[in-house]
C-alpha cells in the first residue's frame, strides 16, 4: 500500500482569532508569508527522504483554508527541485476555473519532464468557494471542466497538429511543446462523491480517490470498480484506488484511553473552528446558493449503506469512530489503517496531519514517527 502525503498549506493571519473568506489584502504579512514558503519547501524535502509515495499539492483561491497554494502547479514546480523520488500529485486542478486548458496541458508536461515521471495529474470538480472566487457560473463547471480534460489528454498525445471546438474552447491549431515524460500520458486522478462524475470517471480511467466513513469509501470504491469493469472494460488495480484521511498521531509513550484521546482531539481542533467558514452564515449567502446549485445536478444513488453522502473532514471524535480520522499511537494506527485496507481494497493511503493547532514543524514530528514506525509495514500490505 503507497502513502502519499496531502498538504494543507494554510494562510491565518493570527493563531488566535479568525481569518475570514475572502482574506482581506491588509491581512497578508509579508515577511510571514516568505517564511512560510521557505518552511515549506524544506516541509516537501523532508516528506521524500522519509520515503513517502506521494506528495499532495492542493488548490485554492481567496480563503485561508490551502492559502498558499493559489496555484499548485507553482509549488509543484519548485517541488521538483527538491525531491527525487515522490511522486508529485495534484489534487485536485479546477480545470472549469481556466480559460485555457491547454496552458494546463503546458505546463504539467514540463513538470513531468522536470521530474522525469514522477507526475501524477488530479483534475477535480469546483468547489463552491472557487466557482466564486473566480465567477465561474455552476450551471457551466461541469462541461468546462470535462471538456478541458479531454483537450489536455488530446494535446498530450495527438502526434500531428488538430483543430478543438467545443462549446468552451475553440483553437485552429493544437500542437503543444513539451510533451509528457510519460507515454502516452502522466496517470490522472480525480475525487468525487456523485455517481454521474465517478461514471465519468471511469470512463477516462483516472485513478479514484474518496474520502469519507469507511463503509461509505468502501461502498463508493466498489461502485467505482463495478462500473469500470462492466460499462467501461477495464478493471481498477489496488493501486488506482485511495482512500483519504485526517491523521493525529501519538508517541507509543503516551498510549492513551478512548476518553483520553477524544479529549485530545477535541482540543487539538478548536483551532480548526475558529478557523471554519461557516456556509450558513448571511454573508456567505453567495456561496451558500452556489454550493445548492452544484449539488442539485448530482445524485448518489449508488450509495445504500447511508442515506447521504458524508461532506466534510470527519475531524472529530465521530470521525475516529466512523474511520474517517486516523488517531492514536503507531500500534493503534497501523490497526486501524489495516483494517480500512482489508475493508475498501486501497492500495493507496492518503493522511493530511496538518490539522487544528498543528502546526508544520509539530505535523513533521509526527510524521517521522510515523515514517519510522508506521510507514515500512503500511508499505508492505
Amino acid at each position: 500500500m503507497e502513502v502519499w502525503f496531502r498538504q494543507t498549506a494554510p494562510y491565518y493571519c493570527s493563531d488566535d482569532a479568525p481569518t475570514p473568506f475572502p482574506v482581506p489584502g491588509h491581512m497578508w504579512d509579508r515577511a510571514r508569508g516568505q517564511q512560510l514558503y521557505a518552511d515549506r519547501m524544506k516541509f516537501i524535502r523532508r516528506l521524500d527522504e522519509l520515503g513517502f509515495d506521494g506528495i499532495i499539492f492542493t488548490e485554492h483561491h481567496f480563503g485561508p483554508n490551502g492559502g498558499l497554494t493559489p496555484s499548485p502547479l507553482v509549488l509543484l514546480s519548485a517541488a521538483t527541485q527538491v525531491t527525487e523520488r515522490a511522486k508529485l500529485v495534484t489534487m485536485g486542478i479546477m480545470l472549469a476555473l481556466y480559460p485555457h486548458p491547454l496552458r494546463i496541458a503546458e505546463e504539467l508536461a514540463m513538470i513531468d519532464n522536470m521530474c522525469q515521471g514522477r507526475l501524477r495529474p488530479g483534475f477535480i470538480s469546483t468547489t463552491s468557494q472557487n466557482l466564486y472566487a473566480y465567477n465561474v457560473p455552476a450551471a457551466e463547471e461541469r462541461a468546462r471542466y470535462h471538456e478541458g480534460y479531454d483537450l489536455i489528454v488530446k494535446a498530450w498525445t495527438e502526434p500531428e497538429p488538430f483543430e478543438w471546438h467545443s462549446s468552451h474552447y475553440d483553437y485552429p491549431c493544437v500542437s503543444i511543446l513539451p510533451r509528457p515524460f510519460q507515454t502516452p500520458y502522466p496517470p490522472t486522478w480525480t475525487t468525487a462523491v456523485s455517481q454521474e462524475s465517478m461514471e465519468w470517471a471511469a470512463s477516462k480511467h483516472m485513478g479514484f480517490m474518496s474520502h469519507g466513513p469507511t463503509v461509505e469509501c468502501a461502498q463508493r470504491l466498489g461502485y467505482y470498480k463495478d462500473y469500470a469493469s462492466a460499462q467501461c472494460g477495464w478493471l481498477p488495480a489496488p493501486s488506482e484506488l485511495a482512500i483519504a484521511r485526517e491523521m493525529y498521531v501519538l508517541p507509543s509513550a503516551r498510549r492513551l484511553s478512548e476518553a483520553e484521546l477524544d479529549r485530545t482531539i477535541e482540543e487539538v481542533f478548536e483551532h480548526d473552528e475558529v478557523h471554519a467558514f461557516n456556509f450558513l452564515e448571511a454573508d456567505a449567502s453567495p456561496l451558500r446558493a452556489l454550493d445548492q446549485e452544484r449539488r442539485s445536478e448530482r445524485s448518489f444513488s449508488y450509495l445504500t449503506a447511508v442515506d447521504k453522502p458524508f461532506f466534510g473532514s470527519g475531524a472529530d471524535r465521530e470521525g475516529r469512530r466512523s474511520g474517517q480520522f486516523l488517531a492514536g499511537t503507531p500500534d493503534m494506527l497501523l490497526e486501524q489503517i489495516a483494517a480500512q485496507h482489508k475493508a475498501t481494497g486501497a492500495g493507496v493511503l492518503v493522511v493530511r496531519n496538518e490539522v487544528g493547532a498543528i502546526d508544520l514543524p509539530q505535523a513533521l514530528e509526527g510524521l517521522e514517527l510515523f515514517a519510522r514506525e508506521v510507514l515500512p509495514v503500511v508499505q508492505k500490505l
